[in-house]
């Protein structure tokens, strides 16, 4: 875990670096953002082989700290389903809005091998987002039934899910909407089923 801890620290500075840099209206070089970020222009290459796919990075970044305020927002000792709840509707939203990027970042990854063992081409937000959903059932849940319910949650929500319902499905924003969040439901409710037989 300490590892994967690093990694994505690793991946953060990164992406926070060129947005800095961004922001001060530069078109930064992959090494460029290294230099800034203090890590080594190898390793950052491993994470972001292009310029333009760290900057789509940076600007999808952006919507980091929207998406963890509505995901706290909610009472304490509220129902998960509800942080759940919160956090299909952000993700729909922030997905809605940054859609084409979205694409774009598919492309740059969809062929990448993992950047290194155990370090898959994509980045980790969706999973922080949703591990920060389901914390209150540390403890309620295994850690293996806790990371089952996580994966399968990122598997509904997000870019990709929308991709299907959307080119596949043929469905319109709203329904796609209806479709998330059922299935993110029914997944919480089968993970408090597993946990009350235990």
């Amino acid at each position: 875990m300490g590892r994967d801890n690093q990694k994505r620290r690793t991946r953060k500075a990164l992406v926070e670096a060129a947005g800095r840099l961004i922001a001060e209206g530069r078109r930064p070089s992959v090494a460029e953002v290294a230099d800034a970020a203090e890590i080594s222009r190898r390793t950052a290459y491993r994470y972001f082989p292009s310029a333009e796919q760290l900057s789509v990075e940076a600007a999808l970044e952006a919507t980091r700290q929207n998406m963890e305020l509505s995901i706290e927002a909610g009472e304490i000792e509220e129902p998960v389903a509800d942080r759940v709840a919160r956090l299909v509707d952000a993700l729909s939203q922030m997905t809605l809005e940054n859609e084409a990027l979205l694409r774009q970042m598919i492309r740059f990854t969809i062929d990448r091998d993992a950047i290194e063992p155990e370090v898959p081409p994509r980045p980790s937000r969706r999973l922080e987002y949703v591990e920060r959903a389901v914390t209150p059932l540390q403890g309620a849940l295994g850690q293996g039934e806790l990371d089952r319910l996580t994966h399968a949650l990122a598997v509904v929500i997000g870019i990709e899910s929308t991709i299907v319902l959307r080119d596949i499905c043929g469905l319109d924003s709203a329904e796609i909407l209806r479709v998330q969040h059922w299935a993110a439901r029914a997944l919480v409710a089968a993970a408090g089923s597993g946990a009350r037989a235990d």
